[in-house]
């Protein structure tokens, strides 16, 4: 016989030759989530920072609540910290008000009314809460990059408003938006009490008397 069944065309070392024993199947990588589970995932973490907050958040009860394996989770995220700090990416990125209305008096309204919303919905609420009072140095290391996108955010109005003249030329934007969203932290976080539209019309008051006015306020055109 010049032929064997190791030298065949086709044949498969191990588990056709009676020389060796069967040669284990490789696994493939992990796949990743569809769509849809990431998003009952999401919608569990965001329930949950609410419900029980950061501290007590446990991937399995996760995994529990959504109707996913733990290991599936694993896979992806290798810690509560790193779950929940995409989470805080992903929801806070849709959350935030974007006023661009051709105005400081609009932009600056919108964004009041827009930040009333955020400070009272009890998920965006829970979010904003997990970041300013969680201990947890994994979770707040990695949302620098976030923070500064946020402020983008908020900063773009008053920026707006000194190039169009309407505050005054040497009005600091990045120390009004951080005067913002730093009282109203306050509000939530140390205070806890309401944020509300009355707060915000007091806010605002004080923004418009701390930004000054611009020359186009001043003379504005015919």
């Amino acid at each position: 016989m010049t032929e064997t069944e190791v030298d065949r065309p086709g044949s498969r070392p191990g588990r056709d030759s009676p020389s060796g024993p069967a040669a284990p199947r490789r696994r493939g990588r992990p796949r990743g989530l569809t769509d849809r589970v990431r998003r009952d995932v999401f919608r569990t973490v965001r329930e949950m920072l609410g419900t029980v907050g950061y501290e007590a958040l446990r991937i399995e009860d996760v995994a529990a609540a959504a109707g996913v394996h733990k290991t599936t989770l694993y896979r992806q995220w290798s810690s509560k910290a790193d779950l929940v700090r995409d989470v805080l990416v992903a929801a806070e990125a849709a959350a935030l008000p974007r006023p661009d209305e051709g105005s400081w008096d609009e932009d600056l309204k919108q964004l009041c009314a827009g930040l009333v919303r955020v400070f009272n919905d009890p998920v965006t609420l829970a979010l904003v809460k997990t970041r300013v009072t969680a201990n947890d140095e994994l979770l707040t290391a990695g949302l620098s990059e976030l923070a500064a996108r946020d402020m983008a955010f908020v900063v773009a109005p008053f920026r707006r408003a000194v190039a169009r003249g309407e505050i005054a030329p040497d009005a600091d934007p990045s120390m009004l938006a951080e005067c913002l969203m730093s009282a109203l932290i306050t509000r939530i976080c140390v205070t806890r009490m309401p944020v509300d539209q009355a707060f915000m019309d007091r806010l605002a008051r004080l923004l418009r008397a701390a930004a000054g006015v611009g020359p186009a306020a001043a003379h504005p055109p015919a």
